[in-house]
């Protein structure tokens, strides 16, 4: 029997804490069925964030998304969650289209509160990008990660002469914590730009020390420096991570014994428990485009 990647010790093939739930075939055993043929991680597998942070979580959360493709089950609609998710997707829209250029100030005040608050805070107060003359919304970016790919989807991407610079709208997240500094999400944000930015810079490498990533939000920013040291530190941490990722066999990628990691799992109904809440706005980003869209700048 494999032993586990990151998930509890099993009982007799299966993981201790795991209820099945639904009908015949479902829940674990259909994983199980499934995994004789699943996919194992090969060279040219683009990793994101999101799909990171799902294994470090649960590995069977990331078999079932990545390996498997394990559609989210239908869950029971909480009208409060919709709408945060709704209001996050509208903001990330408005700003798109205002750092493109266009005019969106009118739309967004007859959206009413608390819409048309947030976009009154950003107008007012915006994030700084002196210095950054380029503006790139809503861009991807994929460098190599060894012998796979890491990929990052920015928000905003702003660039100059001496420097570049990630917004990322954290609507959601107030206050916002100095935790975030250390958060998966700005290591792989941070060091993609890093590794890619000559994308953006005709040829032109950008060294460490000139990045940086800004989280807003309509009452407060954090700003986010990189250096060298950091750099190689968190590429030895990625790697070490993909890697462990790759050797682990699918078939022990087993659920987390976790109730509030259970909690926000979208396959939660599959292992028993009570259905996960809606993705976060972030996420649901990433995962509408596994694979990137056409205009995912490649680093080589």
């Amino acid at each position: 029997m494999p032993s586990d990647c990151r998930g509890k010790e099993t009982q007799g093939g299966r993981p201790a804490s795991f209820a099945f739930g639904g009908g015949p075939g479902g829940g674990f055993l259909a994983a199980e069925r499934a995994v004789g043929g699943a996919t194992t991680i090969t060279s040219g597998f683009v990793f994101t964030q999101t799909a990171l942070r799902a294994y470090r979580e649960c590995p069977y959360r990331f078999r079932l998304r990545y390996l498997e493709g394990v559609p989210w089950p239908a869950a029971p609609t909480d009208p409060a969650a919709e709408r945060a998710l709704d209001l996050g997707r509208r903001f990330h829209e408005l700003a798109r289209q205002h750092y493109l250029g266009l005019e969106v100030d009118e739309q967004a005040r007859s959206a009413g509160p608390p819409l048309a608050d947030w976009w009154q805070a950003l107008r007012t107060r915006p994030p700084d990008l002196a210095g950054y003359p380029e503006r790139y919304p809503e861009v991807a970016l994929s460098v190599p990660l060894g012998r796979f790919r890491l990929s990052a989807r920015y928000d905003l991407l702003a660039i100059g002469e001496k420097g570049a610079r990630i917004v990322d709208w954290k609507i959601g997240v107030l206050p916002l914590s100095p935790v975030l500094a250390q958060d998966l999400q700005t290591q792989v944000y941070l060091y993609v730009l890093a590794e890619g930015n000559t994308v953006y810079r005709r040829g032109r490498l950008l060294a460490p020390e000139s990045l940086s990533l800004v989280y807003w939000n309509p009452r407060e920013t954090l700003l986010v420096g990189y250096d060298a040291r950091t750099h190689a530190q968190t590429r030895a941490f990625l790697e070490g991570l993909v890697d462990e990722i790759a050797q682990c066999d699918p078939a022990a990628m087993r659920p987390v014994e976790d109730p509030s990691t259970c909690s926000r799992c979208g396959y939660a109904a599959l292992c028993g428990l009570p259905s996960g809440g809606i993705l976060e706005w972030e996420e649901e980003e990433e995962e509408a485009f596994p694979e990137w869209p056409p205009e995912e700048a490649l680093a080589p």
